[in-house]
């Protein structure tokens, strides 16, 4: 089954959003939070918060940033 919040904006850290403005910061273009982008890698560790210089801060292994992670919860929590 897939979560409904797959692929949105509204899950991706690289959206910024301001009252009803949304915009995707890697393309520069202004978004909505139900929209999704070309760019957008599902699980990945350049897509994630706790992902910093190689290394991610939750276990301190170092991976790459095309690296899914196990813990990828499509809906944004933890």
């Amino acid at each position: 089954m897939t979560n409904e919040n797959y692929q949105k904006c509204k899950t991706c850290r690289f959206c910024r959003h301001s009252d009803d403005m949304w915009v995707c910061l890697p393309e520069s273009r202004p978004t909505g939070p139900e929209e999704s982008c070309g760019r957008y890698r599902p699980g990945c560790c350049e897509n994630c918060i706790s992902y910093t210089k190689g290394v991610c801060a939750r276990t301190g292994a170092e991976m790459f940033s095309l690296d899914v992670c196990s813990d990828y919860d499509p809906s944004g929590s933890v």
